[in-house]
């Protein structure tokens, strides 16, 4: 009885780790994919999700089935020829006994190692084609390739060959030297298994047949080479040899040589292989073996080695000045910059008053506020409840009751892995606590009387005293919103606090996937990980589940060829909060381009422009540059997914920016890329640098509502200066336009290199050296606060430059900032004062205070109209005097005098009320 027990048991227990080690992990699999079909199908994207999971079962099953091929058919060759060809000979010495069993042992091992092979062909043959699959975009936009329409400088290929193919072929060719290296180390085994390859015979010891068998395998293998070093020509468009990216003298005329003998001797070495299977011995193929080792060390290494020491670099100025023009323009072109052309910029030191009354928008435009340190504000006074959070804070421009200006802007996320540990419920997390609430915008360059930024929008509710309306302020999806939640429930989700209690909210919106019957909830108990789906009450067949909610796990899934801005941000538009987001196609393998500094990225293009509803999660992918080939190539494979770029409504199509992760790479190239000059670039005598890099602090580029000069009016730019490299004065700047009417226009500007101009790092030195400055720093540092200066801003005006500096102060006991002072440095005159209109006047003189005429109520600015106003001006007048004459108790005053004005006009403001 005991005897039948036991077979039971180890059946019943195969069976049990059977389900536990593969049915349950297939099952939690298969309904991770049913669910991402219901996820793309309710974003209309089902044609997208069937495409990518063809796409990469063809790609497996491809590779899979000629892994196998290949595999199997040879371990299968070495075992059907070897028992009737090959007799087993062992050692001398062994006893006849020995020889009996080995030889017993070996007839019953048939079975077995033909179930070895079969078996390893199909377990090798799954996972080689499970890791080509993961490859499946490259090998789909291989076969979507479109021409660019320009060829490379080299061989003439249209650029879309080497973008698009070659790294495929390369794959295909790393693939088939790995597959065969394999397959003769499996095939060698098993000839060694049969005893057709017996050790202790050396050489002697191959059969006849293996010899042929291996023979066949290597002359494969090397023809293999053969392919690569084809390939390596092709690749010399990115080589790094020589002083630039891309194939230089020794390249041209050493390694492609080099190359094509080497193809030849492959071949040559592969033919003699396949003919040794008729000589005895392994001379031939060992004397070509050989050939073709030496030919890649002399050709491969030693012959470029020589011509660059010998040939080149005595004459590298002049020999690669042909191939530094080809890098020069491909660069450029690849990374959009072909157009891009400096223009003069004297820098001088003659601006007026007036000039700063003319460019008073501008200056009300300002950035005072850095995003950096208002985000610290926003937490502190915005926040309302320990589980709302900010995650970053924006630049945007909003037309606001009628006046355009710059403003910083973020979103009130829920993060319910803020709640208290006793609320850290399930229900609470999934069911209640399921979306932020509203925006929160300020002024760039206002704050209130209490130095804190001056909220447009604000509260929960959101509250204004502007005509901006929030009509569905609510955020089901965000920057930092990653928990699944699941809507339309039996318990009411938390909206937002109310007095002493909370107002409550059932979803209404259109996104989510319905959570259905029973087989559907234990899918989605599987996918999510969470039992109590299955079970809870408040969970209806038509409760939508709301997942990926996070603007990175969503985009990705969706498209995850595109690279994606690490910004994005929220735009109130109808009263409606929408994300946007810039996407980028990039390559590379485009020929002759410098990469990005840590990337191998070598071509960039921002053009994919993608929008989020925050509240039903409608996501729209629109094809910004149509013209990109790259979109072209990907648009053919997702024709489902891209909407046309003139389909953009006007009202986001208004608050795009152009992308600072594209600026920033241009930039970064610019800097050397602006030389287009072979010899001045060989010599890099004009190269430029970001501000603070050697420092450690680079200088980040900055939106600003700004007039560059010669336009007639303001528009929204994103800009970055330049110094000369290892120097710290200013040799320039760039400009990128945002604003649709000229959206992408880049603007260089470039300084006298014949006087200094003064950079970012020797303003600040300046400002920490200022006799009235330091001191009054150092004594802000003893009573118990903490001095913070702000983003240094570089503003043009006319034809002059003006540095200005926020300085924030933070008390110990709080961690809110407040704007304390504001710094403006020109030519040789620094002042510091605690507001911008104060400085201004300082440092150009009392005419500047016309400034104030042209405010209009509510901008901000001293002395905003009427008697007031006229009042500001005489005291700041006054003071003035008071200082040119010496007289700094009377200065010191009237300065009191002023401040008084100012608190009083800033207390005085309306209050925001509900809209």
């Amino acid at each position: 009885m005991a005897g039948k027990t036991r077979p039971r048991v180890a059946l019943l227990m195969t069976i049990a780790a059977t389900i536990v080690f593969i049915g349950i992990p297939f099952v939690t699999w298969l309904a991770g994919v049913w669910a991402d079909w219901r996820w793309f199908s309710d974003l209309g994207q089902g044609a997208v999700f069937t495409t990518r999971i063809v796409s990469q079962l063809a790609v497996g099953a491809v590779f899979a089935l000629l892994t196998f091929i290949i595999l199997f058919t040879s371990m299968r060759f070495a075992r059907r020829m070897a028992p009737r060809l090959v007799p087993v000979r062992f050692p001398e010495g062994i006893p006849e006994q020995l020889e009996t069993v080995l030889l017993s042992i070996r007839g019953k091992m048939g079975p077995i190692l033909d179930f070895a092979i079969l078996a390893s062909a199909l377990v090798l043959a799954f996972l080689n084609g499970l890791g080509m699959s993961a490859n499946w975009e490259t090998f789909r936009i291989s076969l979507a390739s479109v021409p660019f329409g320009y060829s490379d400088p080299q061989f003439g290929r249209d650029v879309g060959f080497f973008v698009f193919q070659l790294p495929a072929m390369n794959l295909i060719a790393d693939w088939l030297t790995g597959v065969l290296m394999l397959t003769i180390v499996l095939s060698f085994a098993v000839h060694i298994l049969d005893g057709a390859i017996q050790p202790w015979e050396r050489l002697k010891g191959f059969a006849p047949h293996v010899k042929a068998h291996l023979s066949v395998l290597l002359a494969l293998l090397v023809a293999t080479f053969g392919f690569k070093y084809w390939i390596s020509i092709w690749e010399l468009n990115f080589s790094k040899f020589g002083q630039i990216v891309g194939a230089g003298y020794t390249d041209i005329h050493a390694r492609i040589p080099a190359y094509q003998i080497l193809i030849a001797v492959s071949l040559a070495t592969a033919v003699a292989l396949l003919l040794n299977i008729r000589y005895k011995g392994w001379r031939l193929p060992l004397i070509s073996l050989g050939v073709w080792v030496a030919a890649s060390i002399l050709l491969g290494a030693v012959w470029p080695g020589l011509m660059q020491q010998f040939i080149v670099a005595p004459n590298e100025a002049s020999a690669e000045a042909p191939y530094i023009e080809r890098n020069i323009t491909m660069t450029r072109k690849a990374f959009g910059l072909e157009d891009v052309e400096g223009q003069k910029f004297p820098a001088a030191e003659t601006l007026t008053a007036a000039d700063v009354v003319a460019d008073r928008e501008t200056l009300k435009n300002v950035r005072l506020w850095d995003p950096t340190i208002v985000a610290q504000s926003y937490s502190q006074l915005q926040s309302i409840r320990p589980y709302y959070e900010f995650p970053d804070v924006d630049v945007d421009r909003y037309t606001i009751d009628g006046r355009r200006q710059q403003v910083l802007v973020s979103a009130r996320e829920m993060n319910s892995a803020l709640l208290p540990d006793q609320a850290q419920t399930w229900v609470n997390r999934h069911l209640v606590y399921t979306h932020g609430f509203g925006l929160v915008m300020s002024s760039v360059s206002e704050s209130d009387s209490r130095g804190m930024p001056k909220f447009i929008i604000g509260d929960v509710p959101p509250r204004t005293a502007t005509d901006l309306e929030t009509k569905q302020p609510r955020l089901y999806y965000g920057e930092d919103t990653k928990d699944y939640v699941i809507v339309d429930t039996g318990i009411k989700e938390f909206d937002f606090p109310l007095g002493d209690r909370n107002a409550e909210y059932q979803y209404k919106g259109s996104g989510g996937v319905p959570v259905g019957g029973f087989v559907s909830r234990v899918a989605w108990a599987l996918h999510l990980g969470s039992s109590q789906i299955l079970f809870s009450e408040y969970v209806k067949p038509e409760s939508r589940v709301l997942m990926r909610r996070d603007l990175t796990s969503r985009l990705e899934a969706l498209a995850p060829w595109l690279a994606y801005e690490n910004d994005p941000y929220p735009v109130l538009v109808d009263g409606r909060i929408i994300w946007v987001i810039d996407a980028y196609t990039s390559s590379e393998n485009f020929p002759y381009s410098e990469g990005l500094p840590d990337s191998t990225t070598n071509y960039l293009r921002n053009s994919v422009k993608i929008t989020v509803d925050a509240f039903d999660g409608t996501t729209k992918f629109y094809a910004f540059d149509s013209e990109d080939p790259v979109l072209k190539a990907w648009s053919s494979v997702f024709p489902t997914l891209m909407i046309p770029g003139d389909k953009i409504p006007a009202e986001i199509r208004d608050h795009f920016r152009y992308p600072e992760g594209l600026f920033t790479a241009q930039a970064e190239i610019y800097r050397t890329y602006h030389m287009t000059d072979p010899r001045v670039f060989y010599n890099k005598e004009d190269q430029w640098e970001i501000p603070g890099t050697r420092q450690g602090k680079t200088m980040h580029p900055f939106f600003v509502l700004m007039r560059l000069p010669g336009k007639t009016q303001e528009q929204f730019y994103i800009m970055q200066p330049y110094t000369p490299r290892n120097r710290d004065n200013m040799i320039g700047w760039v400009a990128a336009n945002s604003d649709p009417e000229s959206y992408g226009e880049r603007t260089v500007y470039q300084f006298p290199k014949e006087r200094v101009v003064l950079g970012p790092e020797q303003v600040s030195a300046r400002i920490n050296q200022d006799a009235l400055i330091s001191p009054q720093l150092s004594l802000w540092g003893q009573r118990g606060s903490r001095a913070i200066f702000g983003n240094m801003l570089v503003v043009p005006i006319k034809d002059s430059i003006v540095y200005i500096q926020p300085l924030y102060l933070q008390a110990e006991q709080t961690a809110i900032p407040e704007l304390t002072r504001v710094i403006v440095v020109y030519a040789d005159k620094v002042e510091m004062e605690r507001t911008l209109e104060a400085a201004l006047l300082k440092v150009f003189g009392q005419e500047s205070s016309a400034t104030t005429d042209t405010a209009g109520p509510g901008s901000g600015q001293p002395g905003a109209g009427g008697a007031d106003a006229a009042a500001a001006r005489r005291l700041f007048t006054e003071a003035v005097d008071a200082q040119k004459k010496g007289d700094w108790a009377l200065y010191g005053t009237k300065l009191t005098q002023l401040g008084a004005l100012l608190e009083r006009l800033a207390a005085s403001e309306s209050t925001p009320t509900t809209k």
